[in-house]
């Protein structure tokens, strides 16, 4: 077999079998990302504490408790035995390159720790771990729990819309506090921890945008397709592009190091890109528990035992070893109801514990199989059939093909409850709240062929008001596939044909329909001085376009967190009551609530608070006030921070951790990258940030890959990743993709091996006899 690398380091590797391929691809995700494998396989084993040290106790802790490792032993079992051979030839091939005692990358010896072989289990792991980045919503259900308990039912509605509202299914509440709120708290900050150290956990800061216009509307005359997901970000990037060519298998496109797939990309007849769903495929379970045996819970009325794990966690003494005392290891104890594994023992045992319920913890769970048979697909009909056994993490798969189908698929497991709507924790000790079954696949929303001839999905809604079940309780503002709809139809109206790199300008849109829906309201604010004046007719010239170099983009950035603090933070104080559940919620208002700021200038009849009116003061605020109160906070930042220049670049920047030394600031300036910010969360060119006052304004999520595929003979298709293929430091592709996935500079990425004159370094390898 042979691996040819192109100037910018992609592998296409060309072998005999796809055996020997998925081998090959094995041993080049190990020469190229074995630390990422190898990190992200001790978070999902929650066995960090080897490495890192006590520090990360509590994050072992909240792993477990999600029980990912038996999970995905129990998938393997379910496998046939065509994947099974897939992944027992690609851990050989990892393990091929670790035996060869090659230099290992720099962490394994700063760390002072040694790789251990992969084994086939640890893939369908990483799959596991990927339906965690994409998001289990426990954390939203804590915390609409929360802000129920602390300002009702009807207000905490307009801050977190129920999606749903005209399905009557979405309308049975369970109406009771079961849940105890500090439990519920101290869960929202594990979760908050695993999203800001370890990148996973993402929820509603992930996404992604995927797009597909048939060949009548494209200067080929074959579909184009478009997709760039969105992850929280990281150094180096989740993907890992590859070409990978066997006797059967030719597909290219973005890798996931450690699992021998292709998740998006295309073969020689099909192509996709994947958005996140924002699925609620979890519930969270109160669960009474035997006062007089705490292992013990209700059923219906009778004591049930639990299932307990015994589990030791070993921890690693500070540096230097020979100064400090071992740390004694920890017992530990994983237990399960009928419901799943208790998540509330993360912060210990409480009296009112919490299990999660959650589709990728299923005992069968074939979405390996249904990936691997997307790679093989040769046709609409065999690629919808690989999607019907998939269960999780559950997405939206945008689909072409070189027939000139196209079709939107929503894929994944989605349950049928009983009662409640998913959206609050329910009683665990009662029957009615268990789920009564799946969605079947032909019960999902789907859409072939449309009339109109594209189809677009951005995290929006994917299915009509009307639909009969409840897929999501959460989804992302519409305005990014708005935005790529109206570009689309243009295209459409004007009779101009789209090309590839009209598919590649519009990833790098930032024009924001948030910013022209809301804008008006803003320049119709009554201003006071000349400051304020100033402000406005800076805002009043701009074109709506998210800049790094533009200053009204930093004013109405600013502004708006500032609006959003005051809209709601009032509501949350906490009374004197219930001051601790008050505090449990302050992490509410730095999230921007867009339809919220909407509505309240418009003054929207289906709000049930009037939000701008402050509740700790004597007066009566008006939107007004609240416009010019949060235009002067944003003028003294502005002023206090960068002086003279106020452009969105300078106070903005988009930071790429290294996830093992983000907290050790040498480490941090040589292994992490930072650049400046251009964009917000609400553009195509999405660039999700978070402000803190420890630094700043910081990008968190966005995409990190792009792929635009031509289905057309020519195939000028165009694929990058956001950092680099390599993650060793030292390489020449650690951070050279950059620069230029920030300036839309897409790398060919064709199915077969570069031409001699392209080719960077060609490896040979040969299997053992």
């Amino acid at each position: 077999m042979k691996v040819t690398r192109d100037e910018h380091s992609i592998p296409h590797i060309s072998a005999t079998t796809d055996h020997d391929a998925f081998f090959a691809l094995g041993y080049i995700h190990a020469q190229e990302r074995l630390w990422q494998m190898t990190h992200k396989r001790r978070l999902a084993e929650g066995r960090l504490s080897e490495v890192m040290g006590i520090d990360a106790l509590p994050m072992d802790q909240y792993m477990r408790a999600y029980t990912l490792v038996p999970a995905a032993q129990s998938a393997m079992k379910h496998l046939d035995e065509t994947a099974l051979e897939v992944l027992r030839v690609y851990a050989a091939g990892v393990n091929a390159w670790i035996s060869e005692g090659n230099t290992l990358p720099a962490e394994f010896y700063i760390l002072d720790t040694e790789p251990e072989p992969w084994k086939p289990v640890d893939s369908i792991l990483m799959m596991k771990l990927m339906s965690l980045n994409l998001g289990p919503n426990h954390s939203a259900e804590t915390e609409f729990d929360l802000l129920v308990k602390e300002v009702g039912l009807a207000k905490a509605n307009d801050i977190i819309p129920n999606e749903n509202k005209n399905n009557p299914a979405a309308t049975d509440y369970y109406e009771g506090e079961l849940a105890d709120s500090e439990v519920e708290a101290r869960l929202i900050g594990l979760n908050d921890r695993l999203q800001d150290e370890f990148k996973s956990g993402g929820e509603i800061a992930v996404g992604s945008n995927a797009w597909a216009v048939s060949g009548k509307y494209t200067e080929s005359n074959f579909p184009l397709l478009a997709g760039d997901p969105h992850l929280l970000t990281e150094m180096p990037s989740v993907w890992y592009l590859a070409n990978i060519k066997g006797d059967r298998i030719n597909v290219t496109g973005a890798t996931f190091a450690g699992v021998p797939l292709v998740f998006m990309g295309r073969n020689e007849s099909v192509s996709w890109g994947v958005t996140n769903m924002f699925p609620d495929a979890l519930d969270l379970y109160v669960e009474r528990t035997n006062p007089l045996n705490p292992n013990q819970y209700e059923v219906d009325g009778e004591w049930v035992d639990m299932e307990i794990e015994e589990q030791t966690i070993h921890i690693k003494s500070a540096s230097p070893a020979f100064l400090n005392k071992p740390v004694p290891s920890v017992q530990w104890q994983v237990r399960r109801t009928r419901n799943g594994p208790l998540i509330s023992d993360a912060i210990g045992q409480v009296d009112s514990p919490l299990a999660i319920r959650w589709t990728p913890l299923d005992e069968v769970d074939k979405s390996f199989e249904s990936f691997l048979g997307m790679n093989y697909a040769d046709n609409l009909e065999s690629f919808e059939s690989a999607l019907r056994e998939y269960k999780a993490p559950a997405v939206n798969i945008i689909y072409a093909d070189v027939e000139n189908n196209i079709a939107q698929f929503a894929a994944g497991k989605i349950p049928v409850r009983k009662k409640g709507n998913g959206r609050r924790p329910v009683p665990g000790w009662n029957s009615n709240y268990q789920w009564e079954r799946y969605l079947s696949f032909d019960e999902m929303p789907h859409k072939i062929n449309p009339e109109e001839g594209y189809v677009i999905n951005a995290n929006n809604k994917n299915h009509p008001d009307d639909y009969p079940h409840i897929i999501l309780n959460l989804e992302s503002p519409p305005y990014r596939a708005d935005r790529i709809e109206d570009v689309v139809q243009e295209f459409i109206a004007s009779g101009k044909k789209i090309s590839v790199q009209d598919f590649i300008d519009l990833q790098g849109d930032s024009e924001s329909l948030q910013v022209k829906e809301l804008l008006p309201h803003i320049l119709s604010l009554p201003v006071k001085n000349a400051k304020h004046k100033a402000a406005i007719e800076k805002l009043k010239a701009w074109d709506h376009v998210i800049a790094g170099d533009s200053e009204a983009s930093a004013l109405y950035q600013v502004w708006m967190k500032h609006f959003n603090q005051l809209l709601i933070s009032d509501d949350l104080k906490g009374s004197a009551l219930h001051e601790r559940r008050g505090n449990a919620i302050q992490t509410v208002p730095p999230r921007l609530r867009p339809l919220l700021i909407k509505q309240v200038f418009l003054k929207s009849p289906d709000l049930n608070n009037d939000w701008c009116d402050q509740v700790n003061t004597d007066v009566h605020e008006t939107c007004d006030d609240l416009g010019l109160i949060a235009l002067d906070a944003t003028l003294e930042e502005l002023d206090r921070l960068i002086g003279m220049t106020h452009d969105w670049e300078d106070i903005n920047e988009l930071y790429l951790p290294h996830l093992a030394f983000r907290d050790i600031p040498l480490l941090d300036s040589i292994f992490s990258r930072t650049i400046e910010g251009n964009s917000d969360r609400f553009s195509v060119n999405r660039a999700d940030w978070r402000y803190s006052e420890a630094v700043g304004y910081r990008v968190i999520s966005t995409a990190g890959y792009r792929q635009v595929i031509d289905l057309s003979p020519e195939n000028n298709s165009g694929y990058i990743n956001s950092s680099g293929q390599s993650e060793h430091l030292l390489s020449d592709h650690y951070d050279d993709n950059i620069t230029p996935f920030k300036d839309l500079q897409l790398r060919p990425l064709r199915l077969g091996a570069p031409s001699r004159s392209q080719a960077e370094l060609i490896l040979h390898l040969e299997p053992v006899k």
